[in-house]
């Protein structure tokens, strides 16, 4: 942080009767205690340091390494193998740039935490929630630092970062409960997660062993944390419910630093915050134990339309006529996620859904492509080659995991995203009083003309199993309702100040996710990918669950351990920022 942001900070926090120590405080932790710490976790305890921080002149400084930092900052598979590793920064306090150019920031840590315990084990973690709540430090959770809304960050923190928790992936032919005695109506096989896997690992796995299980879409992502405990969804939750609809139990560290089996049966309340009401803020989870589905043959479909001579206004209305059809396509059986975006260029649509079919019959098949011609083809095809150009294939594979495989899902990361949902009914899609394009229009202007960092999203994942209310679960009751998790997401341009980034922010706050809203009133979003800005998060993230989810953060966390923004129970504490970015986290009671 820059002087004048701590000067700022300083005069802001002394009006808060109670603040988490920062390393500016006198409270802070001496080096003796930071080093008790380490000595405790067997010398897994890092002082964080920027990743970048070769590319600066002094002690440290490579030109080699900062080029080799430079070429794979955005992907995220590089940025979560450091402790301080974030696909999705809130601001890039060093970034790994030539930086003896005249008036270009100092690299410091800025909002990311300042030590890491890398935990192997449950003792581990129960050691840094115990050193932060008896040193009055703020704790994060971290796995594979995928979280648009930067719950795993926190300036000036002790962070547990789960990733090398390795304990293992395990496939049980038939589940059974772990203290055998609970009753279970899945009598199915299983998987138990054990630690910080990624959803590709999870993949492979389940492909080993011929069935499916319910991830995300972006095989980079961790399996067991915020996605699962948020929700969850991806190529499959359409055929099977979401990926919290999966856990069949929980190994969960609490803030007193037991570890507990959280089931059906035992720590039933947990078990149900932890499935869909958010994560970093009940407890650490260790483990999971989910659902596993026989694998199925898969219909593929591919559609571009990529306007010509200039003409994006045709792509545009034919994407809301695309858009209006997307509820009946998923009763039909189709799943996936459709991108309207300029990036390449002209203005592209372009989707590559699946339609996981009972079984490889020429019937089934047949049927499967009909739904597609009818619903959407039809429409498009008389106008190939005028307005737009119309690219389709379908393609069949014997397994999802061989579906899975052939396709492109990884996003870059540290490319500054912000972004705002919201869930559509089919009722909503197909209301002839609303103008879809019209919505389109809206959410793709651009905020700086010119700028094509912008994607328009079109999640067909929910619909099918997903609109089937399973016990034990907390999501947003919307998810029981929607066909569609629409999405915008903008990024603001490299080197903008902070001026044109808040304008961004409010522009897709005030503009964007507002015209959303106005068009599904009282649907809610998916809290994992939402604006977190958004004024009205705690009913648009949580529908009727939060003040449940609220008493039972309370029960299993009195003291507050566990705090992340925009998380359940963050009540009382808020980030004093004094004009900056970021800052201490302080009482507001």
């Amino acid at each position: 942080m820059h002087l004048k942001s701590l000067l700022l900070l300083a005069g802001a926090q002394s009006v808060f009767a109670k603040c988490k120590c920062t390393p500016t405080d006198d409270c802070w932790p001496s080096v003796d205690s930071w080093n008790a710490l380490n000595s405790t976790v067997n010398g897994k305890l890092a002082h964080n340091k920027p990743i970048a921080r070769p590319c600066y002149h002094g002690p440290g400084y490579s030109a080699e390494l900062c080029q080799s930092i430079s070429s794979n900052w955005t992907s995220n598979v590089y940025q979560a193998t450091f402790p301080i590793g974030y696909s999705y920064p809130l601001v890039e306090s060093c970034p790994p740039v030539n930086a003896t150019l005249a008036g270009y920031p100092q690299c410091d840590l800025g909002n990311y935490p300042v030590y890491t315990v890398k935990a192997t084990t449950a003792a581990d973690v129960a050691a840094g929630i115990k050193f932060a709540n008896d040193h009055n430090v703020r704790l994060v959770i971290k796995n594979t630092g995928h979280d648009i809304s930067q719950r795993s960050q926190g300036y000036g923190s002790l962070s547990i970062w789960i990733k090398s928790v390795k304990d293992g992936l395990h496939f049980h032919d038939r589940f059974v409960p772990s203290n055998g005695s609970c009753p279970s109506n899945w009598t199915g096989s299983a998987i138990t997660v054990g630690g910080g896997y990624v959803w590709q690992d999870v993949y492979d796995f389940a492909g080993e062993h011929g069935v499916i299980a319910v991830g995300g879409a972006d095989p980079t992502v961790g399996a067991i944390g915020g996605f699962m405990q948020g929700g969850g969804h991806g190529p499959a939750s359409h055929f099977f419910g979401l990926a919290a609809d999966q856990v069949l139990e929980y190994k969960v560290v609490l803030a007193s630093g037991k570890l507990v089996t959280a089931n059906a049966c035992q720590y039933a309340d947990l078990f149900t915050a932890l499935r869909g009401g958010g994560g970093g803020t009940y407890g650490v989870v260790l483990s999971a134990t989910i659902k596993a589905h026989p694998t199925r043959p898969v219909l593929g479909h591919s559609l571009d339309i990529v306007a010509l001579n200039g003409n994006d206004a045709a792509v545009l209305e034919a994407t809301g006529k695309i858009m209006s059809k997307l509820g009946a396509l998923s009763d039909a059986g189709y799943s996936g996620t459709a991108i309207l975006t300029p990036v390449s260029g002209p203005l592209v649509y372009t989707h590559p859904f699946l339609n996981l079919l009972e079984n490889n019959s020429t019937e089934a098949l047949e049927s499967a492509k009909d739904a597609m011609n009818r619903l959407v083809l039809d429409d498009l095809l008389p106008q190939n080659g005028t307005s737009y150009l119309v690219l389709s294939s379908f393609a069949t594979y014997p397994t999802f995991h061989a579906y899975y495989a052939s396709q492109h899902h990884t996003t870059p990361g540290s490319n500054r995203p912000i972004m705002a949902s919201r869930f559509f009914d089919k009722q909503t899609l197909e209301s002839p009083k609303n103008n879809l394009t019209s919505l389109l229009e809206t959410v793709t202007k651009e905020t700086v003309p010119n700028s094509p960092l912008w994607a328009t999203l079109f999640n067909i994942v929910t619909g099918g199993k997903v609109l089937q209310p399973a016990p034990h679960t907390s999501m947003n009751p919307a998810w029981r309702k929607a066909h569609l998790l629409f999405q915008q997401i903008d990024a603001w341009p490299e080197n903008a100040g902070t001026e044109e980034i808040q304008l961004f922010r409010d522009e897709l706050t005030n503009t964007k996710l507002k015209a959303m809203k106005d068009m599904a009133p009282g649907m809610g979003t998916y809290l994992n990918e939402a604006d977190p800005y958004d004024p009205d998060w705690r009913q648009d993230w949580f529908g009727d669950r939060y003040n449940w989810l609220a008493l039972v953060k309370k029960k299993y966390d009195p003291d507050n351990v566990f705090w992340c923004w925009r998380c359940v129970g963050n009540e009382g504490w808020e980030e004093v920022t004094g004009g900056a970015w970021f800052g201490p986290l302080c009482e507001t009671r």
